[in-house]
């Protein structure tokens, strides 16, 4: 039942990634169905702004040092992951799908409408690549 479920909203913060310099990166390998099981276990968890909300995690690289650096990220959150997948937030954005900062910086949440926009995600994350830091 949705009225069981805590409100995502409320672990939103107020920031937005810079679009030109923006890397998000996810540890991997991923399935579609390990993919769905996440989106859904979010939405068994939360709704967002009352309603179903499905979606998965990743880390959101930006700058050159910090906590927010891509090497900080792989080195740290993403070290035991000898694959990541990593694309842009740009090309997230342009495939449909929206990145909400959620928890603690540089955790992000991505959006999506359904589970069948799954195939839609796999497509933006692209190809695993080795993470030179695990």
């Amino acid at each position: 039942m949705i009225e069981d479920r805590e409100e995502l909203r409320n672990r939103v913060r107020d920031e937005r990634p810079p679009l030109d310099a923006s890397v998000v990166l996810r540890g991997g390998p991923d399935t579609a169905s390990l993919l769905r099981s996440h989106a859904r276990r979010l939405n068994r968890l939360y709704v967002l702004d009352g309603g179903p909300v499905f979606g998965i995690s990743v880390f959101v690289a930006y700058g050159d040092i910090g906590g927010t650096s891509e090497r900080t990220i792989l080195s740290g959150k993403l070290h035991s992951y000898p694959t990541i997948y990593r694309t842009t937030v740009d090309v997230v954005l342009r495939s449909g799908l929206k990145l909400l900062p959620t928890f603690a910086a540089p955790h992000y949440t991505v959006i999506i409408p359904d589970l069948d926009a799954v195939a839609d995600l796999a497509a933006a994350f692209g190809e695993l690549v080795d993470n030179p830091y695990a």
